[in-house]
């Protein structure tokens, strides 16, 4: 049985050195009888500087995810949990997270934190940690990507 006080772990997924990152901190907190759940959003379109939208492909998102996943499992070990991708497909990556892991029961949510260069980042979280940490009832654990020359 798990030490830990998590048991059902979310985790947001866009396969950064981040999420890389926080797959390993979930896999290893949820040791045992845990289960993590990574959860890849799909964005069916982006916004581009110049304020219109391109469109994605899909499939082509879903095929990288699935890889970088893959990656990121064989270079880790799972201590004994139960992990899994699952997809959304949602242009409100903060509500499609919380919905998940509420629809899972999950007691923590697990998000890397990116880069604090950009000036998206005033308060030192990106938007979708921002407005996740606001909106849900869960408690959210910001883990940062390995320093420059670590492994992922």
């Amino acid at each position: 049985m798990s030490a830990s006080p998590y048991h059902r772990i979310l985790v947001g997924w866009d396969a950064s050195p981040a999420s890389h990152q926080a797959l390993a901190t979930a896999l290893t907190l949820a040791d045992g009888d845990g289960v993590v759940i990574a959860r890849a959003v799909l964005t069916p379109a982006q916004h581009t500087e110049t304020g219109g939208e391109q469109h994605r492909d899909l499939d082509a998102q879903r095929r990288w995810l699935s890889a970088e996943y893959d990656k990121a499992l064989r270079a880790g070990a799972t201590h004994g949990a139960r992990v899994r991708l699952e997809w959304g497909e949602d242009t409100d990556i903060p509500r499609d997270l919380d919905g998940c892991a509420h629809d899972h029961g999950c007691d923590l949510i697990v998000l890397g934190r990116h880069g604090e260069d950009s000036h998206l980042r005033v308060s030192g979280l990106g938007p979708v940690a921002r407005t996740l940490v606001h909106s849900t009832r869960l408690p959210v654990l910001l883990v940062s990507p390995p320093e420059s020359g670590q492994s992922e």
